[in-house]
């Protein structure tokens, strides 16, 4: 027996799932992009009505009404959970996942409402490790990157590209782990980056994420920002550019 071999496959899941919901997965449209969205951005871009429910895949998936080959999801929280999404989403047929999400500034200039466009992340996991990458960095894909980089800029939207920390801890950040990602020139921290870009290297697809500082470290501590009228204002204007963009670009 090769202990190596997997024995699960998402598709078998997927393939009931859909067809109790009138689905065949050998049929189904699927859209080649789905941006994965985190809380109250995923809640924004609902209240928008600019998509269209598909169907149920670990959580509601829409796909725009502009342009189908684009499509909308919650996204899960924590790396195990996006791994699992992902493996989902991939086995449906999805090539290109953009997770846009909040993290926690450590690097000592970064501000509240900054957005950060991920280079990959410091592995702080255990999903990398299981899926064969026993490495230090799991990195995004570059050229998806570099297009959502633009993307904002060409809207007059600032953004920071680097690297970032994923971890699995989110309330067990230490500050000798925080000096020390510091020191890499780690952003910030969140923790769903290398669930992510694990799954989509072990596909061999395209994935990045986007990073709206949600709040920061310093002396004091954590310095929560989400009270602050200046995150709904990221918010509603990350979500504007993207339907623009697709709006404008029925073929992106």
């Amino acid at each position: 027996m090769n202990r190596k071999h997997v024995i699960t496959d998402p598709s078998k899941l997927v393939r009931i799932e859909l067809r109790n919901q009138g689905f065949d997965l050998d049929k189904v449209n699927m859209p080649k992009r789905v941006y994965m969205f985190a809380d109250s951005l995923y809640d924004e871009i609902l209240n928008r009505n600019v998509g269209e429910y598909k169907f149920s895949l670990g959580g509601e998936l829409y796909v725009f009404k502009n342009n189908n080959n684009i499509g909308f999801i919650k996204s899960a929280m924590c790396s195990p959970a996006m791994a699992i999404q992902t493996e989902e989403l991939v086995a449906c047929g999805v090539k290109e996942l953009i997770h846009i999400g909040f993290a926690g500034g450590i690097k000592n200039d970064i501000k509240i409402g900054e957005l950060i466009i991920t280079d990959g992340a410091y592995n702080d996991t255990g999903i990398a490790r299981l899926y064969g990458f026993d490495e230090k960095i799991i990195y995004s894909n570059e050229e998806l990157s570099q297009e959502i980089k633009i993307l904002f800029e060409n809207d007059v939207i600032k953004t920071i590209k680097g690297l970032h920390w994923t971890t699995d801890a989110g309330y067990h950040e230490t500050w000798g782990q925080i000096m020390d990602y510091r020191e890499k020139n780690a952003l910030c921290v969140e923790m769903e980056g290398v669930g992510l870009f694990t799954i989509a290297r072990y596909h061999n697809i395209k994935a990045t994420g986007v990073y709206i500082i949600s709040d920061i470290f310093n002396e004091d501590g954590w310095c929560l920002g989400w009270n602050e009228s200046k995150i709904s204002a990221v918010v509603s204007r990350v979500i504007s550019t993207i339907i623009k963009s697709i709006e404008k670009n029925h073929t992106l």
